[in-house]
C-alpha cells in the first residue's frame, strides 16, 4: 500500500505550489513515474482523491505517465529497458539510472 505515501507526497508538493501561486483551486496534476517504483495507477488514483477531499485540490484530474527503466552495464554499456541481474553480453554488474522518479511535469489552477 505504498501508494498512499506516494499520493502525499504529491498532494503535498501540489499545495506548496497552490500556496505559492495563491491559487483558488487546483484543477489538474500531471506526473511521471518510473516503473520500478512498481505503481499501481488505480490505487494511487483512489488514494489521490481520498486524501483530496475538503482540499483546493478535491476533484482534479491525475494524470499518469510511466516510464521505462534505464539499466547501464558498467562495464561494455549495453542498455536495458527492464530488469536485469547481470550484464547478458559480458556478465557485468549493472547500475539503474533511470525509472526509480516521480516527477510532477503539471500543475493545472485556477488562480
Amino acid at each position: 500500500m505504498h501508494e498512499m505515501g506516494f499520493a502525499k507526497i504529491i498532494i503535498d508538493e501540489v499545495n506548496k505550489l497552490a500556496k505559492e501561486k495563491d491559487a483558488k483551486k487546483v484543477t489538474a496534476v500531471k506526473i511521471i513515474m518510473g516503473e520500478l517504483l512498481l505503481i499501481n495507477p488505480e490505487q494511487l488514483n483512489f488514494w489521490f482523491k481520498a486524501l483530496t477531499q475538503g482540499t483546493i485540490i478535491e476533484g482534479a484530474k491525475l494524470d499518469i505517465s510511466f516510464v521505462k527503466p534505464k539499466i547501464i552495464c558498467t562495464i561494455c554499456g549495453k542498455n536495458y529497458n527492464q530488469p536485469v541481474g547481470l550484464c547478458e553480453k559480458c556478465g557485468g554488474f549493472v547500475k539503474v539510472e533511470g525509472g526509480k522518479e516521480i516527477v510532477i511535469e503539471k500543475v493545472e489552477m485556477e488562480v
